[in-house]
């Protein structure tokens, strides 16, 4: 039976490869049939008794099993054609099953949401019915003036609603905080009244002049009782989501937070005084004077220090520091009473100025050493850095400035010596110009001023006017350079005042570069590029620095950011273009100096120049040798001229100068008088002495060396005629050696002989030039 269903494997496998369209079971069981039924005919044919003699045993069970193979392929087609109907009728039952299974689903789902939205209501009444236990809890404790059980439901009212804060019902929500607000409220005036009870036995606050031992010993005798009432204010206390209705909002600057509330009890009487004096119609309510009331909080703030820290303090934990606390209060009373005067005194310039002055002084005060009031915590600066008032501040900084820089220059004694008449200071003191002093004075004062702007962008602002009044001041003084059309001289008094001013300043923001203040600056300088290249659309100009322009909304977002994080200091690179103009223009006037000085000097040296100095006596024939007769107008002048500039100018540059005028003439003599003339012994001897006595000396000793080339010329000119011949061959000598490369013999070592010699600045071609210049080696 098994061979028979291989061969029916085989067979059908057969008819799948003759066919290879067919790509279903029926398609293969109808062509099986059909291909079988063909083959039955043709084995009909073949073993049809008619057509042979004989049928053959051995065929019938082949025939036999065909038929047999063939009705069980119809019989299987008909079963598969039965499976197909049946899979059609469980199809369509599923998806009824599927109908009515998301119907069931659908309900169920209902079903779920309604019993969630019973259990949140449920638990919305049970919160509720909590919220009014509470609250009927909290008016039976206080009827019956049971304190710490009121503070204790307190405490889990306001815990309850911190829980309901994260829950999506608005009007629980906001029942439970004004509920909590309620009962804050009442809590607040219970225990504020029996802290104002102690605090009126201790006689505080300390406005009237009491004896310090008195007072220690009143605190002392009640010091129980107020600690009693001190811990129970600071049990009371909001969630910190819920917040008082605020009408000074705008007042609550970065970094503020609520005042303590038992801090708020301490400060409640010096309130009402507050108020009573310098609001309303008293005398002391005078617009014109906000020193009376700021002066008054720091006179409050020293009186009661020990009490604070030597009395409260200790009560607390480390986390609150009650002097800090309550000066922060007084500073809030203090911000809302400037704001009520500041903006309606914009217009009138002297006055806003005078209020500036005054907060300035009073901000500066509090961050002194027996106060210590904290840099990073807001205070009265804030306000000025309101966007209104500062934008008022900074234009009256700028038209301030500018117009005392313009008096400046028009005093009558602005480049005279603004410490003449002090004999006690140093000699470069003495030559500071009174415009130069007047300015630094005038910047100085508004360093100060901006020092203590808590926003980076506000000192930015203000620091890009400093650089502008540095570049102007420069410019006046160069304009001062000019009389009308002409140029002052540059060896004036006039002349020399304006370089000694140059260098001064320059010299000042030198010192400023390494300043922990201006370090703190080029940081916010850098911190603002990178953060205009993200967050703005205008492109951000580095050269125009002394016109920062911020709107409102990315100055605070600025201010933000800087002050979350923490400053570092960098070196203020931010002071270069000032300082290099500056030094530009100190070189240029250096300069203007020397070329006139060389220029006069050349002039009187004509005479000199044309000296005969081949033809001069042997020294032998002297008794005493003087100074070339020639040579003395130009000592004179010489002498002059570095007296008058050692009086006018500060000791570096006169150096400097000195120094360059006597390079330059050394330069000059060299060409113009060793190297144009031929010399005998005489001429060689006298130039000698000329250098050595007159030269020299006027240069000075330290600064003798400067006219190198003629002090080693005159020696290769007095040399012995012997050892001078010697040189001479040497350099000759390698000179030819080298004489294919003209840089090299300018540029290489000097040899040993020269060295030999005491010359050392002199190069081997200037050294022979200068020996060819010697009559008694011409026919050598």
């Amino acid at each position: 039976m098994s061979d028979f269903w291989t061969q029916i494997i085989q067979y059908t496998n057969t008819i799948e490869t003759e066919t290879p369209d067919i790509d279903n079971p029926e398609q293969l069981l109808s062509k099986l049939l059909t291909h079988a039924e063909h083959e039955r005919q043709l084995l009909e044919t073949q073993f049809n008794p008619t057509s042979t003699t004989t049928t053959t045993q051995e065929n019938l069970p082949i025939i036999s099993q065909l038929q047999k193979g063939i009705s069980t392929a119809k019989e299987l087609l008909n079963d598969h054609g039965k499976l197909r109907n049946e899979e059609r009728k469980l199809s369509i039952a599923i998806k009824s099953h599927e109908s009515e299974a998301e119907l069931i689903a659908q309900d169920f789902r209902t079903t779920v949401k309604r019993l969630n939205n019973t259990t949140r209501i449920i638990d919305y009444l049970r919160c509720l019915e909590t919220l009014l236990k509470y609250s009927s809890d909290l008016e039976k404790a206080l009827s019956t003036e049971s304190l710490d059980e009121s503070l204790s439901i307190y405490s889990q009212l306001a815990h309850l609603t911190e829980l309901v804060h994260d829950t999506s019902t608005e009007h629980l929500r906001s029942y439970s905080s004004n509920l909590t607000v309620y009962w804050y409220e009442q809590l607040k005036a219970v225990l504020s009244l029996r802290m104002e009870n102690v605090l009126t036995t201790l006689e505080f606050p300390y406005v009237h002049k009491r004896a310090s031992n008195y007072l220690i010993e009143l605190f002392t005798a009640n010091q129980d009782k107020f600690k009693i009432e001190l811990i129970n204010l600071l049990k009371l206390r909001l969630p910190d989501h819920v917040k008082h209705d605020d009408v000074q909002s705008r007042l609550r600057f970065i970094g503020w937070k609520p005042i303590p509330l038992f801090i708020q009890v301490l400060l409640k009487g010096l309130i009402i005084r507050f108020n009573h004096h310098f609001y309303g119609n008293q005398k002391t309510n005078d617009r014109r004077k906000p020193e009376w009331y700021l002066n008054e909080i720091i006179s409050w703030i020293l009186d009661h220090d020990y009490f604070l820290t030597e009395q409260l303090q200790p009560l607390l934990n480390d986390t609150i520091n009650a002097k800090v606390e309550f000066i922060r209060g007084l500073i809030e009373l203090v911000i809302v009473k400037l704001d009520s005067r500041i903006t309606s005194i914009l217009i009138d310039t002297p006055l806003f100025t005078h209020y500036i002055e005054e907060i300035l002084i009073f901000s500066q005060r509090l961050f002194e050493k027996d106060i210590d009031y904290p840099h990073n915590l807001p205070n009265c600066m804030n306000l000025l850095c309101d966007e209104i008032v500062f934008e008022r501040w900074f234009q009256v900084e700028q038209d301030v400035s500018h117009t005392k820089l313009n008096d400046i220059f028009r005093s009558p004694t602005a480049h005279q010596s603004v410490y003449d008449r002090m004999l006690e200071r140093n000699p470069d003191e003495i030559k500071i110009s009174e415009c130069a002093e007047t300015f630094l004075t005038l910047i100085h004062a508004m360093e100060d001023r901006y020092r203590l702007v808590p926003y980076p962008s506000c000192s930015l602002r203000l620091f890009s006017l400093q650089i502008n009044l540095l570049d102007d001041f420069l410019q006046k003084l160069i304009s001062s350079l000019t009389k009308g059309q002409q140029d002052i001289d540059p060896l004036s008094k006039q002349f020399c005042s304006i370089l000694n001013s140059i260098v001064y300043v320059a010299d000042v923001i030198q010192q400023w570069k390494n300043s922990p203040h201006y370090e703190r600056l080029q940081y916010f300088y850098d911190e603002y590029k990178i953060f205009i290249a993200k967050y703005s659309t205008d492109n951000f100009d580095e050269e125009n620095l002394n016109n920062i322009q911020i709107d409102s909304t990315l100055a605070q977002q600025f201010d933000l950011i800087q002050l979350n994080k923490e400053n570092q200091r960098r070196s203020a690179i931010i002071f270069n273009h000032v300082l290099e103009n500056y030094r530009n223009e100190q070189e240029k006037n250096l300069d203007s100096i020397v070329n006139h000085i060389v220029k006069l000097l050349k002039t009187k040296s004509r005479r000199y120049t044309k000296e005969k100095w081949s033809t001069m006596l042997n020294p032998k024939e002297y008794f005493s040798m003087n100074i070339s007769s020639t040579a003395v107008d130009i000592l004179l002048e010489i002498q002059t001229i570095f007296s008058n500039l050692s009086i006018n100018l500060v000791k570096n540059i006169f150096n400097e100068i000195r120094a360059r005028i006597i390079m330059d003439f050394d330069e000059y003599l060299f060409n113009y008088v060793i190297l144009d003339h031929k010399f005998n012994e005489g001429g060689a001897a006298q130039f000698l002495f000329d250098i050595n006595r007159g030269w020299s000396r006027i240069a000075g000793d330290n600064l003798s060396q400067f006219f190198n080339k003629c002090r080693e010329s005159a020696l290769l000119l007095t040399l012995p005629k012997g050892s001078a011949l010697l040189l001479l061959d040497a350099l000759k000598q390698d000179l030819s050696i080298t004489s294919t490369s003209d840089e090299f013999q300018i540029s290489s070592p000097l040899p040993s002989a020269l060295h030999e010699q005491g010359i050392h600045h002199l190069g081997e071609l200037e050294a022979d030039q200068v020996l060819q210049c010697r009559l008694d080696l011409t026919n050598c």
